[in-house]
């Protein structure tokens, strides 16, 4: 398993290739993990591996006949940060509340909830919902990269299900595919039969760049300014080696277009893979922090269990928003909501002040 340093250099070295080239190049992250064990860790290497790998362009790891969305052009750490206009002044915060036996709580008040931003208590609540029915903008994120074939088959059949469970009229759903690209492969509008073609023509192949679609679906998910809650819900084994984005950065675009990250992993080597631990820890990290929930699919690959969770999820959650007593001092805000009784709520965990 990579290190957090090491993974930096990774970074560097596939990002030094793109610049030569102008696209990616497959660096296997298995190869520079067996190259940097071996103790090869110059800059002057780097630069020597790059000039060489830059012949190796993956033409051959598309997808089938599909157009891609082109992601949009990396910016500065300053800028990819989640911003909240200073002249709205306000935060709206998407709500799951659940007791100790993970059993949905509804019927709460405003009174029932003390909402902490920047460890300072707030109580200009502009807006409260339980069971919300704001329209839902969705992105489903589905890896189609060759480290899930052994298992997509089955995942196929139940994420064409999942779609028609959750997509109303009033709500937005988009599917995406991404091994090394990421695709936007339908949009859902009651035309069933052309999202069943376009998830079964999948065929998995190629490198993960897992944050590039977190990235990409948060995008996409912004551009549409309609009030909705914005959801992505991604499918993959979290094995990430190819994305020109970070944790962090992916994180941080999530956080900004106001998304709640759901993870449903369907790695079948968790226990014993050091790469698939990883991949796990990654996911965590990106539910986390969003506010969503991480899922694991079932012994055999069967992912309905892991969506009929989401789905519940999505038809009881509160909405509110406040305007923060706060607003100015550090740039990051710490968003913390607690109910009483012990009650746990998620939320995203924070926001950040332009």
């Amino acid at each position: 398993m990579l290190t957090q340093h090491n993974h930096e250099i990774y970074i560097l070295a596939r990002g030094v290739m793109k610049g030569i080239t102008g696209r990616q190049v497959c660096l296997a992250r298995k190869q520079f993990h067996a190259l940097f064990s071996a103790g090869i860790k110059s800059n002057a290497f780097w630069w020597l591996l790059a000039t060489l790998s830059a012949a190796r362009i993956l033409s051959d790891s598309g997808l089938n006949a599909q157009t891609p969305l082109e992601l949009p052009p990396a910016s500065t750490e300053a800028s990819s940060l989640p911003t909240l206009q200073a002249k709205v002044q306000e935060v709206p915060l998407v709500l799951s509340v659940t007791d100790h036996k993970g059993k949905y709580v509804d019927k709460l008040t405003t009174s029932d909830l003390t909402i902490l931003d920047n460890d300072q208590e707030q109580r200009a609540v502009t807006f409260f919902e339980h069971e919300t029915n704001l329209p839902l903008n969705v992105a489903i994120i589905i890896d189609v990269s060759s480290s899930v074939a052994f298992r997509f088959s089955t995942e196929q059949s139940t994420i064409k299900s999942f779609i028609r469970t959750i997509a109303r009229s009033t709500d937005s759903v988009n599917i995406f595919a991404f091994n090394d690209r990421v695709r936007l492969i339908s949009r859902v509008s009651d035309n069933w039969k052309t999202v069943s073609r376009s998830i079964k023509k999948l065929k998995p192949k190629g490198n993960t760049a897992l944050y590039d679609a977190i990235v990409e679906g948060a995008h996409f998910l912004q551009r549409n300014a309609t009030p909705s809650r914005r959801i992505i819900i991604v499918i993959t084994d979290g094995e990430e080696n190819d994305s020109a984005y970070t944790l962090d950065r992916s994180i941080a675009d999530a956080l900004r277009a106001e998304s709640v990250v759901y993870a449903v992993n369907v790695s079948a080597s968790l226990e014993f893979d050091p790469d698939a631990k990883q991949g796990e820890w990654l996911l965590k990290r990106l539910t986390d922090a969003t506010g969503g929930s991480y899922f694991r699919s079932g012994p055999d690959g069967d992912v309905k269990v892991a969506f009929a969770k989401i789905r519940r999820d999505l038809r009881s959650q509160y909405f509110l928003a406040y305007k923060p007593s706060n607003i100015g001092g550090s740039a990051f805000h710490r968003v913390q909501v607690i109910a009483r009784r012990k009650l746990q709520v998620r939320c995203r965990s924070g926001y950040y002040v332009r």
